[in-house]
């Protein structure tokens, strides 16, 4: 019986049968003998056949077994004698190209089959996988379900096992390594923002930066950017007391009656950025990406004469919804799964939200005979909530595609203590703080899929302490004529905990110091017409080391130097007697040039924090950006009055119409 059932099994697998059932484009076969024909539907596969796709070309093969191979367009491709029943069958040679491959169990049992490449050889036992390879032989296997045996053909008594979400590359010299095999991050992520970097940024890429990921990302990155961001100047010149007192609350004490102020400010974005072609394409009728926010916020200061203080409190809330669906054709997949330079259809669809609440109490207080000098403290505590979901897909001309979705949410929390004091020299004034802040906070994923598939989920959790000290000074040349000056140094430090599934576990600390000069211009054209110009430039150098948990070895470091310098000019006129228009342009101008530094991990390989192959050494970017406000209001009365403002960037980002209502209210008149 056990010679019975050992011959019927041999006969099974004797009895394997390649077939192509599924032609598209141009494919054509040659070997044994024959000349090259086309390839047609229904065609038998023998061992020493060759096939060939062209750019156009694709072709499915089932095997009588239950095994499938997919053959992707500009591939090359040897067949075995896949029909041979000895432990490992060799199946094919991919020369070059790229091949999707499923191996069935065999009636409930291991499978074997070889797949060979010109430095590669590739053993397999039932699983899905891919093999790229390119024309110098350099091959990669990226494994979807089990795990797949690895060599190189000159050493294969070293093999490497390629798993889901880590892969084996063989190179032409025939070292082995493990890659990561991600395949996207949608969440604005790092991973593809990196890749582009490497590969250069290309127009269409750009969009992508506008996806509800990426300011969901930006969001959380902006509490704990630790001085990272260029510091511009606007309306220096111009005192303005509820804003002074925010930023240093000495300036509190100028206040001599109760009184307060009242913001609401609503707001959208709204941009197509989807061609007609692709709209009609993705059947689509009208796809925009639009966002809004919403801010309400009250400020009041009331004042204690017999103690000669004042005391102020500020509370503002934020709401925020973004909503994107960014489609890219002719886009650069940057999928594992896809060969180098594969183009095809990239779409993006998310949704993040926001709730913001910011909250400070200030105090102040004068001194000397004629109360020029006063001091001030305030205390604010800074929440965010986010939450984010969305949805990247990407599919190449053959119609496969890649699809990720994530749900995550986020926390950040801040609290920053200020001190200050401001001294009135008559017809100058002068002001100083010291500000200390505490950050802490992260994000987290709901879940994570790649094609339904769960993926491990990433988190990241982040602290920040910062110390900051600045100045202000302001003084008047005439009645029309006024100067300001504001300056500052930052130094500070973060870490991060960093738990993502296409790197090590591993541990990242930053020092950053900014310092930042600007001066302003007012003018008093007339009694209609306001000018200001502002102008500012600043240093920001950073510094930071990224290591592993596990072994503590250093992975990553990293310098940053940028250098900036911004414009503003703005200009208000009366058009009637409570008719008013207002606009601004300010432009930002950055020199960023950074050096970057990879060491291997505790596998060998060799990732920055996002998990791509970034070239170690020195880069450099030069760049501007650009930003107006274009304005119409009205004054209801002299405390009350509504505006219309439009701002735009350019086409960074979708223009935002808002609606500005501001109240000054005084609780002595009341």
């Amino acid at each position: 019986m056990a010679s019975c059932a050992l011959n019927s099994q041999a006969f099974a697998q004797s009895a394997v049968e390649a077939r192509a059932t599924s032609v598209r484009g141009r494919v054509s076969i040659s070997g044994n003998g024959r000349n090259s024909v086309v390839l047609l539907q229904g065609t038998v596969l023998g061992p020493g056949d060759v096939v060939d796709t062209g750019a156009d070309g694709r072709i499915v093969i089932d095997l009588s077994d239950g095994s499938q191979v997919v053959v992707f367009p500009n591939s090359r491709l040897v067949f075995g004698d896949y029909r041979n029943a000895s432990s490992l069958r060799e199946l094919l040679q991919i020369v070059v190209g790229r091949i999707r491959v499923k191996i069935n169990h065999f009636q409930g049992k291991p499978n074997p089959y070889r797949i060979k490449s010109p430095t590669a050889s590739i053993a397999v036992r039932g699983t899905k996988f891919e093999v790229a390879v390119k024309s110098r032989g350099e091959t990669r296997v990226t494994v979807t379900e089990g795990a797949v045996e690895v060599s190189s053909l000159r050493d294969p008594s070293h093999p490497l096992l390629a798993e889901p979400k880590r892969g084996v590359m063989v190179r032409p010299d025939s070292t082995v390594d493990f890659f990561i095999s991600e395949t996207l991050s949608p969440g604005g992520g790092e991973p593809s923002d990196k890749a582009n970097a490497a590969k250069g940024r290309t127009d269409d890429e750009d969009i992508a930066s506008r996806s509800a990921g990426n300011i969901y990302e930006q969001a959380i990155g902006n509490v704990f950017g630790g001085g990272r961001r260029p510091q511009a100047s606007r309306f220096v010149a111009f005192p303005d007391a509820y804003l002074d007192s925010v930023d240093n609350p000495a300036y509190a004490a100028g206040f001599t009656n109760a009184e307060g102020r009242l913001y609401f400010l609503p707001s959208f974005g709204l941009s197509n950025t989807i061609g007609d072609r692709a709209r009609d394409r993705l059947g689509l009728s009208d796809p925009r990406s639009l966002d809004y926010a919403l801010i309400p916020e009250a400020t009041v200061f009331v004042p204690v004469r017999k103690l000669r203080s004042v005391f102020g409190v500020k509370i503002a809330r934020l709401n925020t919804s973004v909503r994107s669906l960014t489609v890219q054709e002719d886009a650069s997949l940057s999928s594992t799964l896809f060969p180098d330079d594969t183009t095809g259809l990239s779409v993006r669809n998310g949704s993040a939200a926001g709730r913001v609440t910011d909250s400070s109490l200030f105090f102040a207080r004068r001194f000397g005979a004629r109360d020029q000098t006063s001091i001030g403290f305030s205390i604010e505590h800074f929440s965010l909530r986010g939450s984010l979901d969305e949805t990247a897909t990407q599919r190449d001309i053959t119609n496969f595609s890649i699809t990720e979705s994530r749900s995550s949410r986020s926390e950040a929390n801040r609290t920053r203590l200020t001190f200050g004091f401001v001294n009135d020299f008559g017809r100058v004034k002068l002001g100083g703080f010291f500000r200390r802040s505490f950050n802490h906070g992260g994000s987290f994923d709901n879940f994570h899929t790649i094609n339904d598939a769960p993926v491990q989920n990433d988190f990241l959790r982040a602290s920040s302490n910062s110390s900051e000290v600045g100045f202000k000074a302001r003084w008047s040349l005439s009645r029309r004529i006024y100067i300001g000056m504001e300056g500052g140094w930052l130094v500070a430090h973060r870490f991060e905990d960093i738990h993502r599934s296409v790197i090590v576990d591993s541990s990242e600390n930053t020092t950053t110091r900014r310092t930042t000069v600007g001066v302003g211009l007012g003018l008093i054209l007339s009694p209609r017409t306001i000018l200001s110009f502002d102008v500012a430039g600043g240093l920001i150098r950073s510094a930071g080391d990224r290591t592993e948990n596990a072994t503590s070895k250093l992975l990553e470091s990293k310098l940053g130097h940028t250098d900036y310098l911004s414009f503003h000019v703005a200009l208000q006129k009366d058009l009637w007697s409570k008719l008013f228009a207002s606009t601004s342009l300010m432009s930002i101008g950055k020199l960023r040039t950074n050096d970057l530094r990879l060491y291997p991990d505790r596998l060998g390989r060799i990732l920055d924090r996002a998990g791509v192959f970034a070239p170690s050494g020195r880069s450099s970017d030069l760049f501007a950006n650009f930003y107006s406000n274009y304005g119409l209001g009205w004054r209801f009365k002299p405390n009350f009055m509504f505006e219309y403002i439009f701002s735009t960037d350019y086409g960074e980002t979708a223009s935002r119409q808002s609606l500005l209502l501001r109240y000054n209210f005084d609780i002595r008149r009341r």
